[in-house]
């Protein structure tokens, strides 16, 4: 639904996207946001070894005030927390909209302090669009019901409040269709192993345990008690990885 909302905005936006499975931390958030600037409008910012706010290189002739010393990105060091504060409200003189997407936002809030939540939500709470500042969105995603009551009182103080609550409105047979398509990874051709062979064998194994008649029941049983995809998804990946595991076990 995301997706779908920003390829309908009439403006191209900066987007942000950071995933609570994998920037652990606000340090990797930060950096992370450093990268993604650099990616999307050519310039980021980026601390150097040394954790002191002189350490942000500024351009003299640039509109944007995110730029990266000459040093490698992928060995500059992870910025410190402290300078949070210091680069979220410099997002809003970018001149482009700003759309912050944090994936898993109940892990977020789980960070200490809740340092870039803040930051975020203060930054988003004192803009006003103008000529000068072209706004600022946070949008987090999440699927557990509760997050709310996980954010700190100074967080939530901040937080608009506003939530939109979503269910998957899919029918039985794209249920199917997206258990196949997990359960199909694809593994990339190589000329010096069978790979494409491999790919071929799994995916006939596959079908062959989705058009078995015991796992359609499952499918079907679960379906109409729940359709929520990951309790479905997680009953069809233990019961197929079960099934492929005894398998070997027997040709062995």
């Amino acid at each position: 639904m995301v997706e779908c909302c920003l390829n309908h905005l009439s403006v191209r936006p900066i987007v942000l996207r950071l995933c609570g499975w994998i920037q652990t931390t606000d340090r990797h958030a930060l950096r992370e946001i450093g990268l993604q600037l650099l990616q999307q409008s050519g310039a980021s910012v980026l601390a150097n070894p040394e954790p002191s706010a002189s350490n942000f290189i500024l351009a003299g002739n640039e509109t944007n005030p995110f730029l990266d010393s000459s040093a490698s990105v992928s060995t500059l060091a992870l910025p410190p927390t402290s300078h949070l504060h210091a680069l979220i409200p410099v997002l809003l003189t970018l001149n482009r909209p700003i759309i912050v997407i944090l994936d898993a936002f109940d892990l977020f809030a789980l960070h200490p302090r809740q340092s870039l939540l803040y930051c975020l939500f203060d930054a988003v709470q004192n803009c006003r669009a103008s000529s000068d500042n072209q706004g600022i969105a946070v949008i987090g995603i999440t699927s557990r019901v509760d997050t709310i009551q996980l954010l700190e009182k100074r967080v939530k103080s901040r937080f608009s409040g506003r939530t939109i609550r979503t269910a998957p409105s899919c029918d039985l047979q794209q249920c199917l269709a997206l258990v196949r398509a997990l359960l199909q990874p694809s593994i990339p051709i190589d000329d010096q192993t069978d790979t494409d062979g491999w790919n071929k064998v799994w995916a006939s194994s596959v079908e062959e345990f989705l058009e078995d008649k015991n796992t359609l029941n499952i499918i079907q049983e679960n379906f109409s008690i729940t359709r929520d995809m990951k309790v479905i998804i997680r009953i069809m990946v233990m019961n197929y990885t079960s099934t492929r595991f005894t398998c070997l076990i027997i040709s062995r």
